[in-house]
């Protein structure tokens, strides 16, 4: 696994890098001042992203944990 994404509340979803291919996918995404936040668990994302960011990842040949949700 390279990523895992975790529900956390309402809309949110926290993404955590468990490789090192998961750590270098999100340092080519994101800026480095959010490199801190990103890489030790605490960065959240919006419902209304995730599946683009999973998406993507999943693109890139990561193996992402996410089970997605189908809303009632």
């Amino acid at each position: 696994m390279d990523l895992i994404a975790s529900r956390l509340d309402q809309g949110l979803v926290r993404v955590n890098p468990s490789s090192v291919h998961g750590v270098f996918w999100l340092q080519t995404h994101f800026p480095s001042q959010e490199w801190d936040s990103l890489l030790s668990g605490q960065a959240a994302f919006g419902m209304d992203c995730i599946d683009d960011l999973i998406t993507d990842a999943r693109q890139a040949g990561l193996n992402v944990e996410w089970e997605a949700s189908v809303p009632n």
